[in-house]
């Protein structure tokens, strides 16, 4: 299974190991699914996830951020996006879009309202993360 997964939700499983999308990171490293990424939401999670007010409030540490991003590559798939759409109410969110159409995508993993009103796009079901989680436990 193909899954791209917006910044919010990777930000989720990091600061919330213990919760619901801190599942999403154990079943990645169990090889449950592959995580499609490129350079622009990788950097974006690490550049979110790195500022100064959620490492304090989160406790986050840099070698967590670190193994975090060394799970990712490890377990996923870097796919390099050629295919540029321009549909989604927030411009930023366009490019998991366009990751999930050259990556061949089976689903949009987010909480984001700007991208679930979308699904599907082009046969590409945009899910939130507890959706994705039963899906995965069938």
């Amino acid at each position: 299974m193909r899954v791209v997964i917006d910044a919010n939700v990777l930000i989720s499983c990091l600061i919330c190991p213990e919760g619901r999308t801190g599942r999403i990171r154990d079943l990645m490293r169990e090889g449950r699914f592959t995580v499609l990424y490129s350079r622009e939401p990788l950097a974006e999670f690490i550049n979110v996830i790195s500022r100064p007010h959620l490492i304090e409030k989160y406790r986050v540490q840099e070698q967590d951020i670190h193994a975090f991003r060394s799970l990712i590559l490890m377990r996923g798939k870097r796919i390099e996006i050629k295919t540029r759409v321009n549909v989604c109410r927030d411009p930023k969110d366009n490019v998991y879009l366009s990751l999930a159409l050259d990556g061949h995508a089976d689903y949009i993993v987010s909480g984001d309202g700007d991208l679930l009103s979308l699904s599907p796009f082009r046969g590409i079901a945009i899910i939130k993360p507890a959706k994705f989680l039963d899906i995965l436990a069938k």
